[in-house]
């Protein structure tokens, strides 16, 4: 019995231009959340009892901002003082002075603070989605996670969509080519938009994208060579297709979410 060999571009040969495409997507998503953004306002405020994510109502005036939300039917009040760095900050809540204090040591001054008791039961706090503590307090592991999950599924992906025998694909070089400069120029692109109208603290930010992502990209271009070559039915060909998708994607997913993390002002 003859196997027949198949021509044209099948599936297989567009999976590894997708991944780039879904990892700017998780830039999209995080751009509604990222703290280093929150450069008006408030991201998030601590207390022993709970935290406060929403609501927040804030002036600037000269320097200093100050941030209201109402907590149990009184106000809390953050001062801080607006810049490239975290200089500090004074917390008052229904005219009694709190400590006040930044969470973290990294970040594009993200306005993240930890303030001290209100003395309000925590069934009288403000409701926090659960995705919200997820991605603030163990974002590398959320990301990582997520980069994981991502290498496992285009792995998959390849194994399965790696079928019968096909031709190389007339367009091989162009889809080579074309997936590495993607996986680097979105990374890029990731990267200002979790950082535009924000903090200016990462001048040098693109410089650093430039150099981290060359290898993973390379190793995406790889992929795509592979991916768009001659096909047989040899089991360790789609063994080895897929275990190159699995490396290509956890390489460009992890450099690329973490990096995303830091730029958005998520702290270490």
């Amino acid at each position: 019995m003859t196997t027949p060999t198949r021509l044209g571009v099948g599936p297989l040969r567009w999976l590894p231009q997708v991944v780039p495409g879904i990892l700017l997507l998780f830039a999209v998503l995080l751009v509604p959340v990222a703290p280093g953004r929150a450069t008006d306002g408030l991201h998030r405020v601590d207390t022993p009892e709970f935290s406060v994510v929403d609501g927040f109502r804030c002036a600037v005036a000269d320097d200093r901002a100050t941030c209201t939300v109402p907590i149990a039917g009184r106000p809390l009040t953050v001062e801080y003082r607006v810049g490239r760095t975290f200089t500090g900050c004074a917390a008052n809540y229904d005219g009694r002075d709190l400590r006040c204090e930044r969470i973290g040591g990294y970040g594009p001054a993200s306005p993240w603070v930890r303030v001290g008791s209100l003395g309000v039961p925590a069934g009288e706090a403000p409701d926090v989605p659960w995705w919200r503590d997820a991605l603030d307090l163990w974002w590398e592991r959320l990301l990582l996670g997520c980069a994981l999950v991502l290498a496992l599924a285009a792995g998959l992906a390849a194994f399965l969509l790696h079928r019968a025998p096909r031709l190389e694909d007339g367009d091989r070089l162009r889809r080579t080519v074309a997936t590495g400069v993607s996986s680097w120029l979105l990374a890029l692109v990731s990267t200002f938009l979790v950082t535009w109208g924000g903090n200016d603290d990462f001048g040098a930010m693109p410089l650093f994208v430039t150099i981290a992502v060359v290898v993973p990209a390379g190793l995406m271009a790889c992929w795509q060579h592979v991916a768009a070559g001659p096909t047989g039915e040899r089991p360790r060909e789609r063994v080895g297709q897929a275990a190159l998708a699995f490396l290509a994607t956890l390489a460009l997913g992890a450099v690329q979410l973490l990096w995303l993390g830091l730029a958005a002002g998520l702290p270490d």
